[in-house]
């Protein structure tokens, strides 16, 4: 069974050919990495570290970027993904209450990837 996971994104008002290509980590017992996401767009292709942490109100998530991404100021974004709540702290999310990064997290949840 392969490790990777390739899916489009839902398309946006800032990104209509969003994708995201998930890599399972192999060592998820003795690791906190659960895998590697590559994010691409128009303007954009990022890989990215995701670790879950606990959150009271759903499950959190780390993403530590591994490449520049388009918002060259961070280096990590905390994600929630929940039932009755979902946010990130970038900047697309604080603007328009959308981002890449809550897309692609959704997308591995609902594929049961994550």
């Amino acid at each position: 069974m392969s490790a990777t996971f390739t899916e489009l994104l839902t398309p946006t008002k800032s990104e209509k050919r969003g994708a995201i290509i998930w890599d399972r980590a192999t060592d998820n017992a003795a690791s906190p990495v659960a895998g590697t996401p590559t994010i691409t767009g128009t303007r954009d292709h990022c890989r990215y570290r995701v670790e879950e942490f606990v959150a009271d109100d759903g499950r959190g998530f780390m993403l530590f970027e591994l490449d520049a991404g388009t918002d060259r100021t961070e280096e990590r974004y905390a994600c929630l993904v929940g039932t009755r709540a979902k946010g990130c702290e970038c900047r697309g999310y604080a603007s328009t209450g959308k981002c890449k990064h809550l897309a692609a997290l959704l997308t591995l949840v609902e594929a049961g990837k994550l």
